[in-house]
């Protein structure tokens, strides 16, 4: 189901149109029905304005408190909105058939004027999507949550796989390398004068080589740290979303 179905309602109305009908053809037999039709009509009601429809990324995006870390780079607490950002279009990407947590919740969005509390703007979202499609509940509302945090899931291993692979080809070699010429140099440490300037000139290679893998260390540490931590904000989002969801009180 598209998006574009599910928010943009349909531009004629059945009933509108039997009664439009009625209106032009009136039963000629009937004066006093001519004369009533003949009166001015009075304008309808405006109907309340639906979503937009496209999923709107600031409408699902919100603050939530970050996860407590877990693991050796746990003190790295820092949340890419980038990389958080684009699980979220990974979702968005993999929106599930028919009405769920993402409808619910850029429906929810579009309410915000209102005033209303974010509790009460899932409750009236889901009862309009429930008028639309009457075999969506509650349960695979919370269902949908189950399985969008499942994607994320799937998207940290794959991030893990390619921070690996990449943690592989960066200092793999080069740890290679300082091994042989630590060995290297405590052979050269041992021979004679004239290999000392040798040792001198290893011994500044080591001393740099050390610098870069540490850095490289880091670097690869952190970017991995804060892609977790991105994956944890919006799992935390999700679980947050679904403990909200959970307390609406609507119709099965």
């Amino acid at each position: 189901m598209s998006l574009k179905d599910l928010f943009i309602r349909p531009e004629n109305n059945p009933k509108k149109q039997e009664n439009n009908r009625n209106v032009n053809n009136p039963n000629t037999g009937n004066p006093r029905k001519e004369e009533n039709n003949n009166r001015p009509q009075p304008e309808p009601e405006p109907e309340p304005s639906a979503p937009t429809e496209q999923i709107n990324m600031d409408n699902i995006i919100h603050s939530h408190p970050e996860p407590e870390q877990e693991g050796e780079n746990s003190s790295i607490t820092e949340v890419n909105n980038v990389k958080k950002k684009r699980l979220w279009e990974t979702l968005i990407k993999r929106n599930l058939p028919g009405p769920d947590m993402l409808e619910l919740k850029s429906y929810s969005a579009s309410l915000e004027s209102m005033g209303l509390t974010q509790e009460k703007r899932y409750e009236a979202a889901f009862k309009m999507l429930k008028a639309q499609y009457p075999d969506f509940t509650k349960e695979k509302l919370l269902k949908s949550i189950d399985t969008y945090i499942s994607y994320v899931n799937e998207e940290i291993e794959s991030g893990r796989n390619q921070y690996a692979a990449k943690r592989k080809q960066t200092i793999g070699t080069q740890q290679k390398n300082l091994d042989n010429m630590v060995k290297e140099n405590d052979r050269i440490i041992k021979q004679l004068e004239e290999m000392q300037k040798r040792n001198k000139e290893l011994t500044n290679e080591i001393e740099k080589l050390k610098a870069e893998i540490t850095a490289a260390t880091k670097e690869i540490a952190h970017d991995e740290q804060v892609f977790i931590n991105s994956a944890n904000s919006v799992i935390c989002d999700l679980m947050t979303d679904r403990e909200e969801m959970s307390n609406i009180n609507v119709d099965q």
